[in-house]
């Protein structure tokens, strides 16, 4: 059975609403659409001849909006691979701007690098070479926001800051960048690159934090004190750096000993430094004072020439009785003695000379006796000089501050007679131990567990990490109520 062709009225009719709504539906989906450019250049990056040999590498970087299409740190090991050359091909609608920069790192004299980058921006279809090169004269050589660092004239060897071309008419249009033109290209921190007037200290995300950059920042704030990778060790580093707390206490090798600065500080006495503490006239013979003629008012007069000993402060010219020639010469020899001369045949105990090996210890009657001087030495304790060494003293039968029955049972532990009957004592000292299991009286060494009848109900285990107060003590567990008293 075959269908009747549609009347030629009709189809037409159809097919004009079609058309009609191919033109329509067409034409306005096809104006949302733009153009797609073709991105087709070639970057050639390099430094002037003169600082060549000192560039170490270079971080290119193609980045369109957020997008990064392109990035390679080239390392650099000769002059002679200079220029180096990248081709760049990208395909973005028409207006999109893409950006190029390259980062050089170069090395000072002093083996640290430094780093600068440069920025070209370009639109999307640019096709040929975009240049990204960095004359010598511009390294470390800041310019205001608007302009950029150029060689003026060219070969002079002379930095300037040229004004960026359309800087300041509110659109940045390729050529400036938020480094080159801030008011313009306002700079976005966090987009991965330090520019312009980001640092490290305003801007970390993109600069790097600043301790650690391998640059002492002086201008923000770092210091041998906060950041020591950066700028070195304070101490030492030949300076005395007293805002850092710096003195010759604390850091000798920059500020110098404190013995012998002259001020008697940093906890120095006579008996430490006695050259910075003139304790003469303090009416006690220090050690230092002991030396006969250092200090009459403290230590009295010296001998009379005629003692038959050649003190230190005589000689044969001044007391030759005393002193045979040649005495103190280094020498002992000829008729020099250890009696008649100390100084070049050593000390004798006794004879009114502290001199040679001689201590307080080894010889009291010439240098005086050791306690007293001040300092706890020479074998004293608190027991056997208690003015050199101060502080609790076990021992000394007095329970002081800080001692305890762990520390010094000896004068903190138990004493039979202190009507405690303490668990060593339940045999040796009747007088504090006088009861028995069954006199219904619970003594210390007595336990709920080991004496009911006097104690109550046994509760509890050794070991469980709880005293039980009636079944357990430091006498029956010591684990779980200590060990003292015993």
């Amino acid at each position: 059975m075959s269908r009747k062709a549609a009347p030629l009225a009709l189809r037409g009719a159809v097919v004009a609403v079609l058309a009609f709504l191919l033109v329509v539906f067409g034409l306005h989906c096809g104006s949302d659409v733009a153009p797609s450019a073709t991105t087709d250049v070639t970057l050639v990056m390099g430094v002037g001849t003169e600082c060549a040999a000192r560039l170490r590498s270079i971080t290119m970087k193609v980045e369109t909006g957020e997008r990064v299409d392109e990035s390679e740190t080239i390392p650099v090991t000769s002059a002679a691979e200079l220029p180096i050359a990248r081709r760049i091909t990208l395909s973005d609608p028409e207006g999109t701007k893409h950006r190029a920069s390259a980062t050089f790192d170069l090395a000072r004299d002093d083996a640290s690098i430094v780093t600068e980058t440069v920025v070209n921006e370009f639109p999307a279809g640019t096709t040929g070479v975009v240049p990204l090169s960095l004359p010598c004269v511009c390294l470390e050589h800041p310019c205001p926001t608007g302009y950029v660092c150029v060689e003026n004239p060219p070969g002079s060897g002379t930095p300037s800051c040229a004004a960026q071309p359309n800087c300041g008419d509110g659109a940045c249009v390729p050529g400036e960048s938020c480094g080159s033109c801030l008011a313009d290209c306002p700079c976005n921190c966090g987009d991965g690159t330090c520019e312009g007037t980001e640092t490290c200290a305003n801007c970390p995300a993109d600069c790097k934090p600043c301790c650690g950059n391998g640059t002492c920042d002086t201008g923000f704030g770092e210091t041998c004190a906060n950041c020591e990778g950066d700028c070195g060790a304070c101490c030492p580093n030949g300076t005395c750096d007293t805002s850092f707390g710096e003195n010759c206490s604390t850091c000798a090798a920059d500020c110098g000993a404190c013995c012998g600065d002259g001020t008697c500080n940093f906890g120095e006495t006579c008996s430490t430094c006695y050259d910075d503490c003139d304790c003469c006239g303090n009416a006690v013979c220090e050690p230092a004072e002991i030396l006969c003629g250092a200090c009459v008012e403290d230590c009295g007069a010296c001998p009379n020439c005629g003692d038959g000993v050649c003190q230190n402060y005589e000689n044969n010219d001044k007391c030759p009785t005393d002193c045979p020639a040649g005495c103190g010469n280094g020498n002992c020899n000829g008729t020099e003695s250890k009696s008649n001369c100390p100084k070049d045949c050593g000390e004798i105990c006794g004879n009114k000379s502290c001199g040679g090996s001689e201590t307080c210890q080894s010889c009291a009657a010439d240098c005086g006796a050791c306690c007293g001087d001040g300092t706890c030495n020479f074998g004293e304790t608190c027991l056997t000089c208690s003015k050199d060494c101060p502080g609790a003293c076990c021992g000394n039968g007095s329970c002081e501050s800080g001692e305890t029955c762990s520390s010094c049972a000896a004068d903190c532990g138990p004493k039979c007679g202190d009507g405690v009957c303490h668990c060593s004592e339940a045999v040796t000292c009747p007088a504090d131990c006088s009861g028995i299991c069954g006199d219904g009286t619970c003594q210390p060494f007595e336990t709920a567990c080991t004496c009911p009848g006097d104690c109550g109900v046994c509760a509890g285990m050794c070991g469980d990490g709880v005293c039980t107060v009636g079944s357990e003590n430091a006498c029956t567990c010591p684990g779980d109520c200590g060990k003292c008293p015993p």
